[in-house]
């Protein structure tokens, strides 16, 4: 299989023959939507995004599936990330660089690595480095992994100072929001407050915040990425209080009529929530956060969003009160968020900080 990427489900890039980069992506990437991107009616996606910047290659779960190679198949009854990881390996020398949207997928793809005299560089995403399960292994296999993309500043000091990467190879970047998608819209009569995803959200307490409220609640309860349980589901919901899903140009209406947005989330130390608040940042909306010991790399309190405390839902009603009550305040943090996204946050930064940091590990 090795030497055939066809074969092994590889989405090979038609402008080289030879391309030396490969993305890794842990999902089923998504087909056919230029036609959508371009009525407006999706998102550009960040992987292709790369993907063109980068002229390279992209396997994903689909990759898995249709490879014929032992290996992967092998790894495969690890799960698809662990197939991924396989996949990756078995291609390697046809490429300087393999990037992975996921440590799921890294870690794998570095043992692996270990087992050869001779690697490709290899740059990841480290979305969440310091749960307990992982630390042994990325002590263990930090060697094999060149440049590593973290999104908080307390993943890229828990990765110098506890798991022993060198600063060299960790480099802390903004998430982003694709600004051309989510734009500021004019929405009369904007009568309602709005929350989405699902990853660390504490929706019980923005429940209890708003019980009581004569404001409209509107829940986009749902996540492509999380597997955190949905805790707007077998709940009893207080009568201003709705929740359903929405798909991303519904959710881009449901951002654009709200007065604005709140993303309240459970403590942790990574950047949870970073994508609902750079989606509504985008569309000029006034944010309200929970300050996690992970969520402060976005919002500078008070100038383009405010924050409040993990758990409190006395603090979070009087924040929503306060911009409810003073709509002037809400546009002035709403016109600073997207200024913002525009000069630091946009998917065209996100991209190119990308591509900088894959350029530097190549071999």
């Amino acid at each position: 299989m090795e030497g055939s990427l066809e074969a092994a489900g590889v989405a090979v890039s038609a402008r080289l023959a030879h391309p030396r980069v490969l993305l890794l992506i842990p999902s089923y990437a998504k087909q056919g939507l230029d036609s959508q991107v371009q009525e407006n009616l999706h998102p550009t996606m960040d992987y292709y995004s790369l993907q063109r910047s980068l002229n390279a290659d992209l396997a994903d779960y689909r990759s898995v599936d249709e490879s014929r190679s032992l290996l992967v198949r092998c790894a495969r009854l690890a799960g698809r990330d662990a197939g991924l990881a396989a996949l990756g390996f078995v291609n390697r020398k046809q490429y300087h660089v393999i990037f992975s949207n996921g440590e799921n997928v890294s870690i794998p793809l570095a043992a692996l690595l270990t087992t050869v005299r001779s690697r490709p560089g290899h740059a990841l995403i480290g979305h969440h480095l310091s749960t307990p399960k992982k630390k042994t292994l990325l002590r263990v296999l930090r060697g094999k992994m060149d440049r590593v993309f973290v999104y908080a500043k307390t993943q890229m000091d828990y990765a110098t100072q506890t798991l022993g990467f060198r600063p060299e190879q960790i480099e802390l970047i903004a998430f982003h929001a694709d600004h051309r998608f989510y734009s500021p819209e004019v929405a009369e009569g904007a009568a309602y407050i709005c929350s989405a995803g699902l990853e660390w959200r504490d929706y019980p307490t923005l429940i209890e915040a708003v019980t009581g409220m004569d404001i409209e609640v509107r829940l986009a309860a749902a996540s492509p990425w999380s597997k955190h349980r949905n805790e707007t589901e077998d709940r009893v919901l207080p009568p201003n209080v709705s929740a359903r899903r929405c798909s991303y140009h519904e959710l881009r209406d449901l951002y654009a009529g709200s007065r604005l947005v709140v993303v309240p989330l459970y403590e942790n130390d990574f950047q949870a929530g970073v994508t609902t608040i750079l989606e509504a940042m985008a569309m000029g909306k006034a944010v309200i956060a929970t300050r996690t010991t992970g969520q402060g790399d976005v919002i500078t309190h008070g100038e383009n969003g405010l924050y409040v405390p993990p758990s409190d839902a006395q603090a979070l009603r009087a924040a929503i009160k306060s911009l409810l009550e003073s709509p002037q305040e809400a546009e002035r943090l709403g016109a600073a968020a997207r200024k913002t996204i525009e000069e630091q946050m946009t998917l065209d930064h996100w991209t190119s900080r990308i591509v900088s940091g894959v350029d530097a590990c190549r071999r």
